[in-house]
């Protein structure tokens, strides 16, 4: 079971690629850093492909894919990051524990850990196994007294884990550690923001987050918390756009998507609030259901259906993937903060470690 979690928890985004999206390659904007370091010896004006009559430099070919270098780059170098940070937290809580077993003069970090961690984890109660089967009873396909000793194994070993992480955080306390690994210097991408974009946040905050994300991936859904979290805790610093990506797979998302924007056209507000509906039932995406959340809305229901009619509204939606496209979007969710990209539903922290950076240079 904690496996299987495990696998959950590391899926943050739909892929258009691996599922045959459909995405294709497209010329970019330029951005504002180099797309990808150039391989060693390597200039723009490297000739890489020759034939009687012409070349081709190492600059004609990038060019086309700059952006798709420059998201590449961008994952790359905030994935070492992480790992760096990593790394360094596992080594500093080492010596942190050996630190504190010599210093209450126990024989070796074990005896620490049995002291702090293990005789402080408490039972499994009957409620606790109750809810973990409850919620899992499909998957688990056997009678709760058959499955009791694994949930029992599976609550004491999360509760071990938090009592551990809770232990760490008392000794990073105490002994006032910290971790500073420098966070890189990721590639900007100018990435387009149209008025007819739904936003919220002033127009001139110091941080623009644009969103690429439709209705029918359930990481869009799970994404919309951390932004939540966001727009509160940085009011009036963040302007938020949402722009519509749906994948080829995805059957109702563009239907969504333009039922969501037919509202826009009568009423942001309005906009919004069937924004919100679609994004948290992505199951209910039916005719009757974008029907059920525009009336909730408040829009015009006679409007809103003459709307939907429109081809200029599915083009828009198109026009909102060819540019997600052109930035180097391949999957949603996908989130540009001030240019730098962001991949996948992220947790509140990855957007904050971002903002917080860009707040401390404008000053």
């Amino acid at each position: 079971m904690r496996a299987l979690l495990v696998t959950l928890l590391a899926l943050t985004a739909c892929n258009g690629e691996a599922s045959g999206g459909g995405r294709t390659a497209a010329s970019a904007p330029t951005t504002t850093a180099p797309a990808a370091t150039a391989p060693a010896g390597a200039s723009a004006s490297t000739t890489v492909a020759t034939w009687d009559g012409g070349s081709l430099s190492y600059g004609d070919v990038t060019g086309r894919v700059k952006n798709d270098l420059s998201r590449m780059e961008a994952e790359y170098l905030t994935g070492r990051y992480e790992a760096e940070v990593s790394a360094a937290e596992a080594v500093l809580h080492e010596k942190l524990l050996e630190a504190e077993a010599k210093k209450r003069g126990l024989a070796d970090v074990k005896a620490l850990l049995a002291a702090e961690v293990e005789a402080k984890i408490a039972s499994p109660t009957e409620d606790e196994v109750q809810q973990v089967y409850a919620a899992n009873a499909r998957r688990i396909n056997k009678p709760i007294e058959e499955a009791r000793p694994d949930i029992e194994r599976f609550l004491r070993q999360q509760k071990g884990e938090e009592r551990m992480n809770a232990f760490l955080s008392e000794l990073r306390a105490s002994y006032k550690a910290n971790v500073t690994i420098p966070y890189p210097d990721l590639p900007r991408v100018d990435v387009s923001v149209e008025a007819d974009d739904p936003s919220v946040g002033p127009a001139d905050a110091a941080i623009t987050i644009v969103q690429f994300a439709e209705y029918q991936c359930p990481y869009c859904g799970k994404a919309r918390e951390a932004i939540d979290q966001v727009m509160k805790d940085y009011d009036g610093k963040v302007r938020f756009v949402f722009r519509d990506f749906p994948l080829g797979f995805h059957d109702r998302a563009i239907p969504a998507a333009v039922a969501a924007n037919c509202a826009f056209k009568q009423d942001p507000a309005k906009y919004w609030k069937v924004h919100d509906t679609l994004m948290a039932n992505q199951r209910a995406l039916a005719e009757a259901d974008l029907e059920s959340a525009a009336v909730a809305a408040g829009v015009d229901l006679a409007k809103w259906k003459s709307c939907r009619t429109e081809v200029a509204m599915e083009e828009e939606v198109r026009k909102d993937m060819a540019d997600g496209e052109a930035v180097g979007v391949s999957g949603t969710p996908a989130f540009f903060i001030n240019g730098l990209f962001l991949n996948g539903a992220q947790p509140y922290e990855k957007f904050k470690t971002i903002i917080d950076r860009e707040l401390a240079k404008k000053g």
